[in-house]
This record gives C-alpha cells, sequence and structure tokens, in this order.
C-alpha cells in the first residue's frame, strides 16, 4: 500500500480549530472558517452542563511522565504516546498524500495531539447529555468503513492491528466519531435559518472579490491576433482556427502544448502562462472571465479588441468568489404512490421489473416514466427530473444516485409514502442556475454559522473538562 489504511479510514473529524487542522491536513474549506456542520453553544442551545472536576485516576497517574507512556489525561481517559504516535503519522501521511507542506515534526505531534484531546473531551461531553452508540450501530459504522476500502470486516481488522492499532482503540474512536458527529447534527438544527437577505449581501460581496486589487490569479492564454483593419475574411479564418483549438481542448487536447503550437501571444514559450497577476494588472474580459472558473477550468473563446482568446485559470489567490459551476446529475424518475406495507411490496415488485427491461433494452426509462409513474410534474416529460446538485434530492435519492454511473437505473427506493426509481442520465460539470447558486450560497452561510458555534462548543468544553500532558511539568 502507497499509505497506511489507518491514514485511509481514519475519519476527519476536525474538532479542533479549523486553521490548524487544515494546516495540519493541507485543506482549504471554500468559503468557511470552521470545520463544516458542527455544534453550537449560543444563547439559545441548552445550556452547557458544568464537567466534571479533576476526576479520580490511579493513584500511579500522579508520578506519570510522557516516558512512561502516557501522552496526556483527559478526564477520565488516557491518550497515550503509542496512539497519538500511530495518529501523528497517519495525519502526516494524509498531508503528503494532498501535497500540503508539513509543519516541523515537533509542531505537527502538537497539533494532532491538542486534536485528541478536543475528540475525547467532546465524546466525554456528548455522553454527559444523554448520547450514545448503539453496538449495532457502530457495527453498521465499521461494516461500512471495510467496504469503501473493499474489505471484509475480519480483513479490516487484520489490516489495522498489522498497523500498530489495537481492535478495542478502532472502534472506540469510531464510536467517538459518531458521537462527534451526532453533537454537529444536533445543534445544526438549532441554528437559525439563513435568510434572503443575508444571502443577497453574501453574493454581492462574492461578485465584488472576484474584481478587487486583493484578487490574484494566474491565467494561461491561447491568443491569436486579428490585424487591425481586418476584412470579414480574415476575421473568420482566425476566428475558424481558434475554433479548430478550442475543437481540440474539448477533445482532451493539453492546453499547454496547443498554447506552445499556436498561441502567438506572451507566455506562449510557457504552455500560455502569464503568471499570478493582480486583478487590476490584468484586462478586465479576463478577469470578468476567469472570474467563473474554477482552477483548471478552460474558457470559451472570447474576442477582445486584438483577436481571439482561451483562457485557463491555473490558479487563484485572494479570491472568495461563490462558485459558478458545479458537478450536477441528470436524473429520471418513475414514483408510485404506496401508504401500506402491501402496496410498498407491490410498487417495488414492479419497479424492480421496470429496472430489469430498462437495463436489457427491452424497453426505455422515459417510456415507462410517461406509462406508469404519478409524479404529475415529472411523468409527461418522461421523468425528466433535471440537473440536480449532491445533496438536493431527499437523502435515501441521493446516497442512491450517487451510487448509479450515467444509464444505471437503481433498485426500487421507499421514501416516505412513495416507491421511487432512479436513472442517472448524466453527470457533469455545469454553470449553476440562479436557484442553485442561492442554494449553495445558503449551504455555505450556514456552515460558517454551525463553524463559528461549534469552535466555541470546542473551546468551552475544552476548557472545563481536565487536561493533564506530564510532559508540560
Amino acid at each position: 500500500m502507497n499509505k497506511t489504511l489507518l491514514s485511509r479510514t481514519l475519519l476527519a473529524v476536525v474538532v479542533c480549530s479549523a486553521s490548524v487542522c487544515a494546516q495540519a491536513q493541507g485543506l482549504r474549506l471554500p468559503g468557511t472558517s470552521g470545520a463544516g456542520l458542527a455544534p453550537g453553544a449560543t444563547a439559545s442551545s441548552p445550556a452547557t452542563p458544568p464537567m466534571a472536576a479533576p476526576p479520580a485516576l490511579p493513584s500511579s497517574f500522579g508520578s506519570t511522565r510522557s516516558s512512561d507512556g502516557i501522552a496526556a489525561i483527559v478526564g477520565n481517559q488516557v491518550i497515550t504516546d503509542y496512539d497519538l504516535n500511530l495518529r501523528t503519522e497517519a495525519t502526516r501521511q494524509q498531508a503528503q498524500a494532498a501535497g500540503a507542506q508539513l509543519p516541523p515534526a515537533a509542531q505537527l505531534r502538537a497539533q494532532v495531539l491538542n486534536q485528541m484531546i478536543d475528540e475525547l473531551a467532546l465524546a466525554q461531553y456528548a455522553e454527559q447529555i444523554g448520547m450514545s452508540v448503539s453496538p449495532d450501530t457502530l457495527d453498521r459504522a465499521i461494516a461500512q468503513v471495510a467496504a469503501n476500502n473493499k474489505l471484509t470486516v475480519p480483513e479490516l481488522r487484520r489490516e489495522i492491528e498489522r498497523e500498530g492499532m489495537g481492535w478495542t482503540t478502532y472502534r472506540d474512536q469510531i464510536q467517538r466519531e459518531i458521537l462527534i458527529a451526532r453533537l454537529r447534527e444536533r445543534t445544526m438544527a438549532q441554528l437559525p435559518p439563513v435568510s434572503d437577505s443575508e444571502i443577497d449581501d453574501f453574493l454581492a460581496k462574492q461578485d465584488a472579490a472576484a474584481s478587487s486589487p486583493q484578487a490574484e490569479y494566474d491565467i494561461a492564454q491561447i491568443f491569436l491576433p486579428v490585424p487591425q483593419n481586418a476584412t470579414a475574411a480574415q476575421v473568420a479564418a482566425v476566428r475558424q482556427k481558434i475554433d479548430a483549438i478550442d475543437a481540440q481542448l474539448k477533445a482532451g487536447a493539453d492546453f499547454a502544448r496547443l498554447a506552445e503550437k499556436e498561441s502567438q501571444g506572451e507566455g506562449a514559450k510557457h504552455g500560455g502562462d502569464l503568471g499570478m497577476r493582480p486583478a487590476d494588472r490584468l484586462p478586465s474580459l479576463f478577469v470578468d472571465t476567469v472570474s467563473k472558473l474554477q482552477p483548471g477550468e478552460i474558457s470559451p473563446v472570447i474576442r477582445s479588441a486584438a483577436g481571439f482568446h482561451i483562457l485557463k485559470l491555473l490558479a487563484s489567490r485572494g479570491v472568495n468568489t461563490a462558485p459558478t459551476t458545479a458537478m450536477q446529475s441528470e436524473v429520471r424518475e418513475i414514483v408510485l404512490r404506496a401508504s401500506t406495507e402491501a402496496q410498498r411490496e407491490r410498487a417495488r415488485a414492479e419497479l424492480d421489473a421496470v429496472a430489469q427491461a430498462v437495463q436489457s433494452g427491452k424497453v426505455t426509462f422515459a417510456d415507462k416514466a410517461r406509462e406508469l409513474s404519478q409524479d404529475t410534474a415529472t411523468a409527461p416529460k418522461g421523468g425528466d427530473v433535471g440537473w440536480v446538485l449532491p445533496g438536493q434530492l431527499d437523502p435515501v435519492l441521493d446516497a442512491a444516485l450517487q451510487r448509479l454511473n450515467p444509464g444505471d437505473v437503481s433498485s426500487p427506493l421507499v421514501v416516505g409514502n412513495k416507491v421511487v426509481l432512479l436513472q442517472l442520465v448524466d453527470r457533469a460539470m455545469r454553470p449553476l442556475a440562479p436557484e442553485q447558486k442561492r442554494a449553495l450560497a445558503r449551504e455555505i452561510l450556514q456552515r460558517q454559522k454551525a463553524a463559528q458555534d461549534f469552535d466555541e462548543l470546542v473551546r468551552d468544553v475544552r476548557a472545563r473538562t481536565y487536561v493533564h500532558i506530564p510532559e508540560n511539568d
């Protein structure tokens, strides 16, 4: 293996400050200052119960040093040097795989220790307020981890133990992660909704940031000039050539090689790369174009007074714009209403037969949707739902959709009083419609609020949890 199973399967539960964890793991969280959906400690939240005073611990702990194997005591639990070293190595491998620059070894170890302390403190707090993880839930979570790594649970256990972590320790780690995830979900539900005015303000600020003097863009270009006072025939000839280059790019040709070969503009010898430049030192046409791109994306052909350009955004700095494109799925559905278990069984059987007929090519999904579907909005359109973002559908449908390849049909899915059959028609990066931009902005703002509340909770819980680090004595 190129990296240990631990570095792939230990979930990234970020319970330290987002900036520290992002630095340690080489992550950049777009549009947020924290680590995602998190529990809050706002004035409207239930009062946080007082944490226990320093617990009664075995007398041997009082004289323990880190050299004896104890990295920290958190509440009534310990973090061993051995487990800390394992987690530090897993974090190091994650960061290296992501191409992140690692801090010095001692600093990385201290960051990981702080993360582990916060995890233990939060898990203890979750248990104090009545949260728990049943053995069945824990078993299912571990089975999912195994499946994600194409292993059986016994194979996962052998790999974990081969890499040095005890199976009980691993199960405890997964259990803590589930508890912390539930803390996040609990308080996420208590957050006030994002208002339309907040979304309007966010989108306005994002648009303004794209052309601010602080924004910097690294752009590559393919440029074909048009002579001054060119005739219509000359313009058409240049346009035909740039369109041919554009077609090659869309077919997968390498941008840098085409720029070296075809471009007649600045940076051609370097694959068209103009280098990182502030927005105010670039043509406004370029800024307007690349501000709508994500790094790595290529623009359509654009026309300036000098000629025709194709731009590629290599990187950007100081830009915090709302995304303009996203991976989306084109979906069709067949919906049957079913309010009783007997009706659900009949609907599942009927839709299972439809799925088999579609996959064997005997019928088309669209024809069967027009014939059978009881959804009045999509049935006349052959079940066409349109292009949807991840998370836009019901969670049951969304999870099933993510497992499909284009052309695949799902198994029948029960959602409330309906049984649904999905077909993934296509999946592609697409421009966001205005309502989709607003939905993404709402999600980003909700995550920002959650991250702020989460950071407050972490600080509060940590401040009132007994923590002893022997090496600091």
